[in-house]
C-alpha cells in the first residue's frame, strides 16, 4: 500500500460502508469518464453487509456481466482502501438478492435498504443524471399511442404482443421509454435485459469469433423475461447478427417472454434488414412517435429547465424565453435540451440571473437561425419540383416510366429522403403507394448523378434551396 493509500486507510477510520461508497463512487467517475460510470456504474447501489460479502444491485444482466468483467476489481480494491477488513464484493441483480436481506429491518450499513426512485443520483460535472421514467415523459398525440403502449407493458398488460417496435427520428424519446419500462420491470422483480443494437452487436461478434463459441452470448440474450434493446437498426446489414436476433426473438417469445426494439425506422423502411427479419417485425405489434408540435416543445424545454435546476441554484429561464424557443426550434426533444444546456451556460456567466428573452436569444442565435427555417415536409418538395420542371403535382405522381415524368419523380423522393424527416414508407405513400425499395433505388440512383454529374448536382442543389425559400 503506498502512502496515498495509508493516509486515506488512516482517514477513513470509522467510515460506513455507505459512507466508504459514496467516495469511491466518486473515484470511480473520475477514473472510468462520465460515458461508462452512467451506463453501469450510476445505478449501481450498495444493499447490504451480509454474511462477509458486502452486497451491490445493479439493473440488468448486462450491466452486470460488463461490471464484473470491466469494474468489479476497481470497485474492490478502492472500497479496500477505506475497509481493509471487508469481505468480497457481490453484484447481483434485485431478484438473486437473499430474501433475508430484502427483509433485515437493522441491515448493518446506512444505506442498507434499495434507494427509492426518486432518490438523487449521483452528479457528473455539476448536473445529475436525466431522470427517464414514465413521470418525467412529457406526452401529447405525437407519442400517446407508444406511451400507453410502454405503460401496458410496464404493467404486465401487454402480454398478448410479444414484440413491440417503437420507431422515430432520433431523439424523440424511445430510449426514455424503454428505460421506463426497464426501471418499473425490475422494480416487479421481472429478469430484464436491456442493451442497445451496438451492444448486441459487438456482444456476439466477440462470442462467435474471440471465444469460438456463443453459447454463453445466447444463455445472457434468452435468459430474461424482458429483452429491451435499443438502436435496432445498429444491426442491420450483419447477417449473422440478425440471424441471431431471429432466433433470440423466436426463443424467448416462445417461452412467454417479451422483446421490445427501438429503431429510427418502421419494419419497412430498416435498410439492410434481413427479409426473414423484416417480415417477423412487420407482423409485430408498433408505435410510432413524430416529432413533437409547440405545446409540447414548450413542456419540455420546461422539464429540462426544471431537471437542471435542481443541480445550478438560481437557473431560471423567463417564460416568454421558452415560448420563443418552443415556436422557432422545430427540433427533438433532445435538441431541445442542447438548447437548455446553452442557457445554463449563459445563465452561468451572467452571475446566475435569470435567462431573459433576449438572453436567450442571442445565446441561440445559431440554434435559431437554423431553426427558423419552417420544417420541410414531402407535399412542399413536390410542389417545388413540379413547378421546377414546368407541371404539377398530379402529373409528378403518375405511376408511368416516360422520362419527362420518371427522372422529376426520383429527384423529389431523392429531395424527400435528404430534406424531410419523413421514413422511407411514409415517402413512398406520399408518391402515391410506391414501394419503400423504389424509394431506395430513386435515392440511390440520384445521389450517383449527383456524384459524377455537375449539371445534376447543380440543379438540384439549386432546388434545394428553392424548397428552402419557399413561404
Amino acid at each position: 500500500m503506498d502512502h496515498g493509500e495509508e493516509t486515506a486507510r488512516r482517514e477513513s477510520a470509522g467510515l460506513s460502508a455507505a459512507q466508504a461508497y459514496e467516495q469511491v463512487r466518486k473515484e470511480l467517475g473520475v477514473e472510468l469518464g462520465a460515458d461508462m460510470f452512467r451506463s453501469y456504474v450510476n445505478d449501481l447501489k450498495l444493499v447490504a453487509d451480509w454474511n462477509g460479502a458486502l452486497l451491490f444491485r445493479t439493473t440488468s444482466q448486462l450491466a452486470k456481466e460488463r461490471l464484473r468483467q470491466q469494474i468489479q476489481h476497481r470497485l474492490e480494491a478502492r472500497m479496500r482502501v477505506y475497509l481493509p477488513d471487508m469481505g468480497s464484493v457481490e453484484i447481483l441483480l434485485e431478484n438473486e438478492i437473499p430474501e433475508e436481506v430484502r427483509c433485515l429491518a437493522d441491515a448493518r450499513i446506512e444505506d442498507a435498504r434499495p434507494m427509492a426512485a426518486d432518490a438523487p443520483t449521483v452528479r457528473i460535472d455539476g448536473l445529475p443524471t436525466q431522470s427517464f421514467s414514465f413521470d418525467t415523459f412529457c406526452v401529447s398525440k405525437s407519442n400517446e399511442h407508444a406511451y400507453t403502449v410502454a405503460q401496458m407493458i410496464a404493467q404486465r398488460l401487454g402480454a398478448s404482443f410479444p414484440v413491440w417496435l417503437v420507431h422515430s427520428p432520433p431523439g424523440c424519446g424511445k430510449t426514455h421509454l424503454l428505460t421506463a419500462i426497464e426501471q418499473c420491470a425490475i422494480a416487479q422483480g421481472r429478469n430484464v435485459l436491456m442493451m442497445t443494437g451496438q451492444e448486441f452487436l459487438e456482444s456476439f461478434q466477440s462470442a462467435l469469433h474471440k471465444k469460438r463459441d456463443s453459447s454463453s452470448f445466447k444463455e445472457m440474450v434468452r435468459a430474461p423475461d424482458l429483452l429491451i434493446i435499443d438502436d435496432f437498426h445498429r444491426i442491420c446489414g450483419k447477417r449473422a447478427t440478425q440471424e441471431e436476433a431471429f432466433d433470440t426473438f423466436n426463443d424467448l417469445t416462445r417461452r412467454g417472454g417479451q422483446v421490445i426494439l427501438a429503431a429510427n425506422h418502421g419494419a419497412e423502411g430498416l435498410e439492410g434488414l434481413d427479409d426473414t427479419l423484416r417480415a417477423r417485425l412487420k407482423g409485430a405489434a408498433s408505435s410510432e412517435i413524430t416529432e413533437p408540435d409547440a405545446a409540447l416543445r414548450r413542456r419540455i424545454l420546461e422539464t429540462r429547465v426544471a431537471h437542471h435546476a435542481r443541480a445550478n441554484a438560481g437557473f431560471s429561464v423567463a417564460p416568454e424565453a421558452l415560448d420563443m424557443i418552443a415556436e422557432r426550434m422545430h427540433v427533438t426533444g433532445r435538441e431541445l435540451d442542447g438548447a437548455v444546456c446553452q442557457l445554463l451556460i449563459e445563465s452561468k456567466l451572467s452571475g446566475g440571473t435569470t435567462v431573459t428573452l433576449e438572453a436567450a436569444a442571442n445565446a441561440l442565435q445559431s440554434k435559431l437561425s437554423d431553426a427558423s427555417e419552417r420544417r420541410i415536409t414531402v407535399q412542399l418538395v413536390q410542389k417545388v419540383v413540379a413547378r421546377h420542371f414546368n407541371m404539377n403535382v398530379q402529373q409528378l405522381l403518375e405511376r408511368t416510366r416516360r422520362h419527362s415524368i420518371a427522372r422529376p419523380r426520383q429527384i423529389a423522393m431523392f429531395l424527400a429522403c435528404r430534406m424531410t424527416h419523413a421514413s422511407l414508407p411514409d415517402i413512398g405513400a406520399r408518391f402515391g403507394g410506391f414501394d419503400h425499395t423504389t424509394i431506395m433505388y430513386a435515392r440511390d440512383r440520384i445521389a450517383q448523378l449527383v456524384e459524377t454529374d455537375p449539371s445534376v448536382k447543380a440543379e438540384i442543389e439549386a432546388l434545394a434551396r428553392a424548397i428552402r425559400r419557399e413561404p
